[in-house]
This record gives structure tokens, sequence and C-alpha cells, in this order.
């Protein structure tokens, strides 16, 4: 597994061995390599798992699946088959839309949308300004009330406060 530049991994080569399709010295060798790289070992011992439950399997002379695309399918990472797995699922949204649409423009429908929702938002602060003007006499003699007992209440705690402090 080293090679000129250094050492290096080859997944093509841990397949190999796990198919034994290697040579004695170059299995040896694969091997020496397993020893000091995690990531070749687990991807050995997967190999080896996939191979036993092929291996259990009842096919034909010629098997259905290419070797290219079997020896391929350990070796993709999990994050690229979530990113697949959430591009089908965002295509299957958009294609449902669609299909509920009868045959509208998707892009019409969201204008529409967004006016229905632009037009909520407008009778709302409508009806909140009609509600303030009908309610703003009372809610000024309301607040205009609220000072002056405000002021009261100061007055009186001031006072007591000073008379306290005269008698002490």
């Amino acid at each position: 597994m080293n090679r000129p530049g250094g050492p290096r991994c080859d997944p093509k080569r841990v397949f190999e061995l796990a198919d034994g399709e290697l040579p004695p010295e170059e299995g040896r060798e694969v091997l020496d390599h397993l020893d000091r790289c995690p990531s070749c070992k687990k991807l050995y011992m997967e190999e080896l798992e996939l191979s036993a439950c092929m291996g259990g399997l009842e096919v034909g002379e010629t098997p259905s699946v290419c070797r290219e695309v079997a020896m391929a399918l350990p070796t993709r990472l999990m994050g690229a088959r979530v990113l697949w797995a959430g591009l089908a699922v965002v295509l299957l949204v958009a294609v449902s839309v669609a299909l509920s649409l009868d045959g509208t423009n998707p892009a019409a429908f969201v204008l529409d949308s967004v006016g229905a929702f632009w037009g909520f938002v407008s009778g709302l602060a409508e009806v909140a300004e009609a509600f303030l003007v009908a309610a703003g006499p009372a809610l000024l003699v309301a607040l205009g009330v609220g000072a002056v007992l405000d002021l009261l209440i100061a007055g009186v705690v001031f006072s007591v406060s000073r008379r306290r402090a005269r008698e002490a």
C-alpha cells in the first residue's frame, strides 16, 4: 500500500484482498497496511460482511450487479447519502405540489399566496387603526387619571417620609 509519495490508502486493493484476488505477496502488504490504518480495516471488514451477504444470494451465472458498482457502494460517505435523500425528498415535494396545483404555474401560486397574506396583514392594520381611533379618547383620559393618581401617591409618600425624618 506504500507508494513512492508516501503511505496511501487504496480501496481497490482492499476490495481485491476481501475477494481473495490478490497474490500472496501483495496480500501480505495490504494486511500490513490494515494493521496500521483503521479506516482501511473498517472498509475491509465491511467488504467481508457484504461479500458474506452477497454470497448467500442465489445468482445465476451472470450477476445482475456490475462489479464496479458493487465495489463503489461501501465507499460512499454518509453525508453524500443524506444529501441525495434530501434532494429526493425536495423533488418529491415539488412534484406533489405541482400535481396538486392542477397545472397552475407555481410562481403565480406563490405570488397569489403572498398577495393574500399581504391583504390579511393590511386588514389587521386597518382594524387596529379603527380600534385606536375609537378608543383613543378613553385611553387618553385613563392615562391622565393614572398620571394624577401617581402624582398624589408620590406626594403622600414624600410627605410621610419628611414627617418621619423630622420625628427622628
